[in-house]
């Protein structure tokens, strides 16, 4: 069975990662929030995106798109990195250029995916982890039915929250939606 070729939220339309995409993605803005400096992405030289995008691309183990909004823009990636479809589970991340945070395309692109997740490829559960300071995305996470597990120090001594989405809970959310009127 083929990978979809493109995923359709309400919102946006999540696209395979392609090398163009990234040279694309060397233009964003840049974050100045000290907790988000993670996401300012050093794609300035063309060695630098080829490897940016070589480490990120689709394989047997990780699912990468692009993120793209009404217009067609580029805003953003999204995927799920170490795939275990025996264990039956994958990690979400997701990177929304600066000037497209907080307009609702991130919540849309992470149901998109989650639908892709459980759907498409069967997972039995969906792991992530967010700094313990951004409080949107926790937000966010939260809303579409992540719950906490643990925590762990990351880099430069921040400390990320671990969540998790089960299978019966991301279904259980889904007909409570259907009742609703909400897909």
């Amino acid at each position: 069975m083929h990978e979809p070729a493109e995923i359709r939220g309400e919102r946006v339309t999540l696209q395979h990662m392609v090398r163009a995409d990234v040279d694309e993605m060397a233009a964003w803005p840049r974050f100045s929030e000290p907790d988000l400096q993670w996401a300012n992405l050093d794609l300035t030289y063309p060695a630098d995106r080829d490897a940016y995008f070589e480490r990120g691309r689709t394989n047997a183990t990780r699912r990468r798109f692009v993120i793209r909004d009404e217009t067609g823009a580029l805003i953003g990636t999204v995927g799920l990195r170490n795939l275990n479809f025996r264990d039956g589970h994958g990690t979400l991340g997701i990177i929304i250029r600066a000037d497209s945070v907080g307009k609702g395309y991130g919540t849309d692109a992470i149901r998109s995916m989650l639908r892709y997740a459980f759907d498409w490829l069967h997972l039995q559960r969906v792991l992530l982890d967010v700094a313990e300071t951004n409080h949107r995305a926790q937000h966010v996470y939260e809303k579409l039915g992540f719950v906490p597990i643990g925590e762990h120090l990351g880099p430069q001594g921040v400390i990320y929250i671990d969540m998790v989405l089960t299978r019966e809970a991301y279904e259980r959310q889904q007909t409570v939606s259907s009742e609703d009127g909400r897909t």
